[in-house]
């Protein structure tokens, strides 16, 4: 019998990694987001949320391993502490907090590498996300159609309003980065959420974003912005609906990197998720 608990416990390991592992995977070129149990909790309750990785604000869960991320955090009132939990753990966020505000859970991933060996991938990635430049700029490099490598970053914001919920949403330095400019906790019922996305915190404008709602077990509904001049989307209300808003930002690699992975391209991944009442 403890024979079979011991297999038991290691199965309980080895199995969430083999899950992480299918990151590697085409369906990577998808949303990541960090998504709350509960968007409203109650001082001194505890902030649940799963790392999700899919499309159309539907996807896998994913469970709490330190060696996938630089960053994962809590911020609160002007404080930030990391989340912690253990090994293997889902929900992949757990954490009490004891006061009145805006809580924010934030996620910086790793370095993931990605190899396109069917260029319809690749092809349908940039159509679906609004990178349609980066074909030609491909060509222009003189980059082959298949057997190459992409690496990818995520940058994933959440927010649950904590009692009273007040409070304003703040760069976390990220290098893109959702910066929501309205409280979705404390603003006024049918008035649109401006949201703004900063690269290297400057504004970025002509950038599509996809919004993705979805009202209690029904499929998301899809809305596709572009970033005006100053960076910002202008975010429709529609009552008891959770909102993913997700972004990507496409450049060459940094020249380590390049020379450690063989990435010819590097992908940023900035998604933010909110509730509207």
């Amino acid at each position: 019998m403890p024979q079979r608990t011991a297999i038991q416990r290691l199965l309980s390991l080895i199995l969430p990694a083999l899950l992480v592992l299918t990151l590697n995977t085409p369906v990577s070129a998808h949303e990541f987001w960090l998504e709350p149990l509960r968007y409203r909790i109650d001082v001194n309750k505890t902030v649940q949320a799963d790392i999700k990785v899919g499309q159309n604000f539907k996807g896998n869960t994913y469970a709490y391993f330190p060696n996938r991320f630089i960053r994962f955090e809590l911020h609160h009132n002007g404080r930030e502490r990391p989340i912690s939990s253990r090994l293997g753990a889902r929900p992949a966020a757990s954490q009490a907090v004891d006061s009145d505000g805006l809580t924010t859970l934030t996620y910086e991933s790793t370095y993931t590498e990605l190899t396109y060996d069917d260029p319809a991938v690749f092809d349908n990635f940039l159509t679906l996300d609004g990178l349609d430049w980066v074909r030609q700029a491909h060509q222009n490099r003189g980059l082959p159609p298949s057997g190459f490598t992409e690496v990818f970053r995520r940058f994933a914001k959440s927010y649950v309003g904590t009692g009273n919920a007040e409070g304003q949403d703040r760069l976390i330095g990220y290098p893109l980065e959702w910066r929501l400019e309205d409280n979705p906790y404390t603003m006024d019922g049918q008035t649109p959420l401006t949201a703004t996305l900063f690269l290297n915190e400057t504004p970025s404008p002509g950038v599509l974003a996809r919004v993705f709602m979805k009202t209690g077990s029904n499929d998301a509904e899809e809305l596709r912005l572009i970033t005006d001049e100053n960076g910002q989307i202008s975010v429709p209300h529609r009552a008891n609906t959770a909102y993913l808003v997700s972004s990507v930002h496409m450049k060459e690699p940094p020249v380590d990197v390049a020379e450690q992975t063989g990435a010819v391209w590097e992908s940023l991944w900035a998604s933010a998720v909110f509730f509207r009442d």
